[in-house]
């Protein structure tokens, strides 16, 4: 993967994390939690179909996994196996952790 594509990749996960925060707001109506899902969407299959679909679907379960069971993510990049991942696997996991990360503090902030 050319870095100006992991870096296309990078921003677009970003704003589809945003995107998909924005739909938690007690403000949000429905008709905005609809757009908020069709733009990610849009992203979503952009990169699902594109040129880079797996490590877009690896970036996405990094993601989904550092929100489920961050433990796990912890314990597979301590294992002996980690070395095995490619710099953009690595970074993927990064960017997943930060994302998470982020989004849990300010559930915290918030009360929830």
């Amino acid at each position: 993967m050319h870095i100006e594509h992991e870096e296309a990749m990078r921003e677009a996960f970003t704003e589809l994390d945003r995107l998909r925060r924005m739909t938690d707001r007690p403000e949000a109506t429905e008709a905005d939690i609809h757009r908020l899902y069709t733009e990610g969407a849009a992203i979503d299959q952009g990169w699902h179909y594109g040129p880079h679909p797996g490590e877009w679907k690896f970036l996405k379960e990094a993601h989904s996994q550092w929100a489920c069971n961050p433990s796990t993510m912890r314990r597979i990049l301590a294992s002996p196996g980690a070395d095995r991942l490619d710099g953009v696997q690595r970074r993927s996991i990064e960017q997943a952790r930060v994302l998470t990360a982020a989004h849990t503090r300010s559930e915290i902030e918030r009360g929830r």
